[in-house]
């Protein structure tokens, strides 16, 4: 009994009826996702020409930190949103960059080699490999050929090149200051990295415990001197008011004590860190005390490897464990390396570039070559990037540093690296609620994936709500848009549901036009979730009207395809017997719909009472008395039957009366 049962549920839940006629399977997207996306890879069908002729597009996202517990579904949002941007672009004709990274130095890493003793290298590469799997699986259109890696030394090898030139050029000092130090983190931190808390306490923004000031000879970078530079840029870009105005507001007070007048707000960035991950510096400091900048051809200057990544017994940090490395001696001179290493933001802060200059064979173009001068001035700025507002002040301020310093180098002749930035909001837990482990809210994609699709997952992330507002996880929102792939793979696949005709009605050709233009109107906007809706709207009319050309057909996957790719290129398949590849494919373009001629309409008046009316046709000469009056015989022919003899006029070319 129990075996019958399970046969007949499973034989439910993968088939379907079909109005009544036939069984069909349902859409597996198990299989299916996993056949495209070995696809793609195969046929490097996102590879982006960086030397094509045609316009460029490029579209960015904020690099991950590869953690351990992997992606979360905030992740996904905001790559999905430049993926639809990407796939869009590209379709429309430009070469389209839509590159992904790991901003994988730092103290997550860090923390994990002090707690367990192992490498922070093997943790990152492991981490990184997940990432990149989870990514793979929800059919971002990157270019992995472009991938960067911060701690890859073919990477940081020109982070240090653009420390020793902001050195040379006096932008990097070493000096006795006042820092802030974290007792918890054991590290200075920018005064970025500080919040006050509830109590007015300064604590460091990762852990929120006490930050103390403390004296300690530190390398400070002089973004104080770019600070009107920072401030004026920001009125030629496209960004949120609000993190303009924090930027501003970070940059100077108004001092309403002063008459009104700006007060500098900004401090110089303490730049070292006291651990072990990090960008070593290409610095030597002599017994003498001379500091001494190691020449370019010796880089990158790479990590020892240690055993302890804990600070020594006398107070220094953990790479002063490592004797061979830090003792070097340089024409004939005694010296130790720099024991700091550069804060996280290092890397971050010109990422956009390297994803320019990577090579194929993994190493970079040197940074004032003509050619990565010309790639570039191509490509940049950025043409939207998308990521959180938490990077408001630290990462956003950085970078726009450390490319106004470029442009003085005159490395790139543009003076803005990101022309359009868009924040999304955060996808909160079913309780509505910040996603966390102690609060068990988290949501895993790798489970959604499996259990209801990336293409589900991808809908879904656009759909809950506009791309800027926070918005809350549902279960049972998620199911309702896997039924809706589910009902438009039997739209597509069943021929009694859609039937294929070579020439489309005025319905079908109107309504698919007002679809396009909301679609375009709507990606332009980054209003993905109406996008969505005007889709549906479009797949119940579809189920009514019963019929659909080949063009519409394809046009209509190839919208889809911008947000669930894997189905569109399977329904495309099954209905062509050949692979559509979307990706590669012209936009769709609207129809040219004529407008009919206004019909002309005769009232028909019959010995004084209205008895109906006449529409003029094109066959039909209302000025020829003898087609006329035929036409009206056969019309009206309960009246004017056996009425040989009556009279026939036409008053203002309007109304037909007849009189007998």
């Amino acid at each position: 009994m129990i075996l019958i049962f399970e046969i007949i549920y499973y034989f439910r839940k993968f088939t379907e009826k079909n109005n009544g006629e036939k069984m069909i399977k349902k859409y597996n997207h198990l299989l299916t996702e996993k056949k495209w996306q070995k696809y793609w890879e195969k046929n490097n069908i996102f590879y982006t020409n960086l030397n094509t002729n045609k316009n460029k597009y490029y579209v960015l996202d904020m690099f991950p930190y590869p953690s351990g517990s992997g992606l979360h579904v905030g992740h996904p949002e905001g790559y999905t949103a430049t993926d639809i941007i990407a796939r869009m672009k590209k379709m429309q004709g430009y070469e389209v960059l839509h590159p992904i990274g790991f901003d994988a130095f730092g103290l997550p890493a860090e923390q994990y080699a002090i707690k367990t003793g192992n490498s922070p290298r093997d943790f990152t590469k492991k981490n990184i490999s997940n990432f990149r799997d989870q990514l793979k699986k929800l059919a971002f259109s990157f270019d992995w050929s472009k991938e960067i890696n911060t701690t890859d030394k073919n990477y940081f090898k020109t982070t240090q090149i653009i420390f020793a030139k902001l050195y040379q050029n006096g932008l990097a000092e070493l000096k006795e200051i006042e820092v802030n130090w974290s007792p918890s983190l054991n590290t200075v931190l920018a005064n970025e990295e500080v919040i006050l808390n509830k109590k007015g306490i300064k604590v460091a923004e990762r852990d929120e415990l006490p930050v103390y000031q403390k004296k300690m000879k530190q390398w400070v970078l002089k973004i104080t001197k770019y600070a009107d530079r920072l401030f004026k840029g920001l009125e030629k870009l496209d960004w949120p008011e609000s993190i303009k105005n924090l930027q501003k507001n970070w940059i100077y007070l108004k001092d309403n004590n002063n008459n009104f007048t700006d007060k500098l707000h900004l401090k110089d960035w303490i730049f070292a860190r006291q651990r072990y991950w990090g960008e070593p510096f290409p610095i030597v400091h002599f017994e003498d005390g001379e500091i001494y900048l190691i020449p370019e051809n010796q880089y990158p200057i790479e990590l020892p490897e240690i055993k302890n990544y804990h600070f020594s017994a006398d107070g220094k940090p953990a790479l002063s464990q490592a004797k061979d490395w830090i003792n070097v001696e340089i024409n004939g001179k005694k010296g130790k390396r720099d024991l700091n290493t550069m804060p996280q933001w290092a890397g971050s802060c010109w990422y956009y570039i390297g994803y320019l200059l990577k090579k194929s064979d993994g190493k970079y173009l040197d940074l004032e070559s003509k050619e990565a001068k010309k790639l570039i001035d191509k490509w940049l700025p950025v043409d939207l990037y998308i990521g959180g507002q938490e990077h408001a002040v630290l990462h956003l301020l950085y970078a726009r540093f450390w490319h106004l310093f470029l442009y003085d180098l005159k490395i790139t002749k543009i003076e803005e690296p990101f022309i359009r930035l868009f924040n999304q909001g955060m996808i909160l837990g079913e309780n509505g609620q910040k996603m966390s482990k102690s609060k068990g809210n988290v949501i895993n994609p790798d489970q959604i994936v499996s259990k209801y699709g990336a293409d589900t997952l991808r809908i879904y992330l656009m759909f809950i709500g506009p791309l800027a507002d926070d918005k809350v996880w549902s279960d049972k929102s998620i199911a309702g848009i896997y039924n809706w792939l589910q009902r438009i793979y039997r739209l597509f696949t069943v021929n009694a549901n859609l039937k294929e005709v070579n020439n489309p009605n005025y319905q079908l050709k109107n309504n698919f036009n007002k679809l396009l233009a909301k679609i375009e109107t709507n990606f332009a906007n980054l209003k993905f979730n109406l996008a969505i809706s005007e889709m549906m709207i479009f797949v119940n009319f579809l189920y009514k009207n019963k019929e659909i050309t080949k063009e519409i057909s394809l046009s209509f996957l190839q919208i889809l395809s911008c947000f669930a790719p894997h189905i569109a290129e399977e329904i495309a398949f099954l209905r062509e017997k050949k692979i559509i590849n979307f990706f590669n494919q012209n936009w769709p373009k609207k129809y040219t719909i004529k407008l009919e001629k206004a019909k002309k309409i005769y009232l028909v008046q019959i010995n004084g009472k209205f008895r109906g009316q006449i529409i003029k046709k094109e066959n039909l000469n209302i000025k020829k008395e003898i087609e006329l009056r035929g036409h009206l015989e056969k019309k009206f022919k309960k009246y004017l039957q056996n009425k040989d003899n009556y009279n026939l006029k036409i008053i203002k070319d309007k109304i037909i009366v007849i009189n007998f």
